[in-house]
This record gives C-alpha cells, structure tokens and sequence, in this order.
C-alpha cells in the first residue's frame, strides 16, 4: 500500500512539473512572438513609408481620407491642421500638417497612414525631429482668431477647440495669434516668461542649436507697462503678466505691445544684475544675448 502511494505521488508531481514546465515555455514563446511581431511590424511600416515617399502620388481631399485617421489626427494630431494629402495608390497616405503648437521645435512635419487608415510607424530622425517640443506652455494659453474672438487653452486636450473654430470657418485661411506674454516649462522645471514673439524665436533657435534655452535675462519685479489706451499696468509678479494678456483680449483689434516704463533692472543668468534706462538700452541687451 505504501509502494502505491508513493507511485501516486511521484506520478502527481511529474505531471505538475509538465503542466508549469509547459506554461512557461507558453510564455517565453509567446512573448518572442509578440517581440517579433513588433520588430516585423516596425520593418514592415519603414519599407511602406519609403514607398508611399517615393511612389507617384495624387492630392485628395481630407474628407476622402480612413476613418481610422480621425482619432490620430484629433488625438496626436490635435494641434496640428492638414495643409496636404497625397495618396499612392495602393500603398497608403502621405499628410503634411502644420501646427499652431509653437512650442513645436518646427511648424511643418509629415506622418503616413495606410491605405486603410492606420497611423505608420516613423522611425526616420528628420522626421521625428520636427515635432519634437523645445519647451511646454504653462496653460492657460490665450489665442486670438482671425473673426476677432479669442480661444483659452486650459489642457492639452484644447488644442481641438481651434481645429474645431477653422471647420466651422471653412473659408478662413488667417492662422490665429498667441496672446503674449506666456510662461513656457524648460526641460530643467524652469519657467521662463516670454515677453513676445523675439523671445519665442531666440528660446526656438537655441533649442534647434542644442544651447541654453532659458532667457539671456529677464525683468526684476516690479515693472510697469504703459498700453496703447494710455492705460497703465503694473506687474509685481510672475501671475501679473496675465494682466497684459487679459488687456488683449479685450481689445483684439490692436496690435501694438505695451511699452515698459523705464528704468528698468534685469537679472542675467549668472545672478548678475543691470540697469537699463531707456528702449534702446533694452534692444542692445537682448541682441547682445544672440552674440
């Protein structure tokens, strides 16, 4: 009896040995094909990619695309608008989109779909590249449309309300305008207020050449800002700029900046401090921070 069931036992453990021996050779076997199939998918879209680049293609129009490009182009895509569509036939979809995202290291770039609608993978660097972000807006963020009326971006998930404004004004070619000043996130955590349109360009043109994004200098609290009503500002903090904003909103029409009151004392990045006593003065520190 004893013989017995110590061939019961041993006969149980051999079978439990095969059962979790061949779950895990299920599992290892598994995950090498998915790992496969990933890396085979990968290949397979850069080879599609490269064909649909290459192959002779006819413009169509964005209605005539997948439905299965909606949620990329409404999701990813968000900030971005379609300029052109091409189709090689047979083959899949080439869309040059440009964006209003200008924290978006370039404003045009390029993705491909398949025929059927389903977003390629690009692993081409140029590519990639040009949608790489130089820095994060601080929302809200203020636009101002071409009908006069402005738009809040409270989320990244707004970006859609401008796309959603231009289907609705089909006709309207005019891109929108940022309300300036804005607060931009560096990649150290650092907020940097962007005053205008030079400053967005010289934080854009030093990221492209892989320097110090952070502002050459900025202003020493309190500063005061005469507006083209004559009106008066004063900021005693970061969250005042929001003053200068609000300004602009109200009053679309006007594209003129506010004027600093002078003198004014800058803080350089290294701690050093200045004096700066007229507009000129100004003009010559910030052109000496592209030196």
């Amino acid at each position: 009896m004893i013989t017995s069931i110590f061939k019961e036992n041993i006969l149980k453990s051999s079978v439990l040995f095969f059962t979790i021996s061949a779950f895990f050779l299920s599992a290892v076997l598994l995950t090498s094909c998915s790992d496969s199939d990933s890396t085979e998918i990968m290949l397979d879209d850069t080879v599609l990619i490269e064909k649909i680049d290459k192959a002779v293609s006819v413009v169509v129009d964005a209605s005539s695309l997948p439905s299965a490009t909606e949620n990329t182009l409404n999701g990813e895509f968000a900030d971005s608008f379609i300029e052109n569509a091409r189709l090689a036939e047979g083959l899949g979809y080439k869309i040059e989109l440009i964006t209003d995202n200008e924290s978006r290291l370039e404003l045009k770039s390029e993705v491909f779909f398949s025929k059927e609608g389903r977003k390629l993978n690009d692993t081409n660097e140029r590519r990639k590249k040009k949608r790489n972000k130089c820095f994060e807006f601080v929302f809200p963020v203020d636009f101002i449309m071409p009908d006069d009326t402005s738009i809040t971006l409270s989320t990244k998930g707004d970006w859609i309300l401008i796309k959603e404004w231009y289907i609705e004004n089909s006709d309207v070619k005019q891109r929108p305008d940022i309300v300036f000043p804005v607060d931009v996130y560096l990649e150290d955590g650092t907020i940097q207020t962007l005053l205008d349109r030079d400053e967005l360009r010289q934080i854009k043109n030093s990221c492209k050449k892989g320097k110090d994004k952070r502002k050459c200098f900025k202003l020493v609290f309190p500063v005061i800002f005469t507006m083209p009503d004559a009106s008066v500002i004063s900021v005693n903090a970061r969250v005042d700029f929001k003053l200068l904003r609000e300004w602009h909103k109200a009053n679309p029409n006007v594209t003129e900046k506010g004027s600093l009151i002078f003198p004014v004392n800058i803080e350089y990045k290294d701690g050093t401090t200045a004096i700066i006593n007229d507009q000129t003065e100004f003009d010559v520190a910030k052109e000496a921070c592209e030196i």
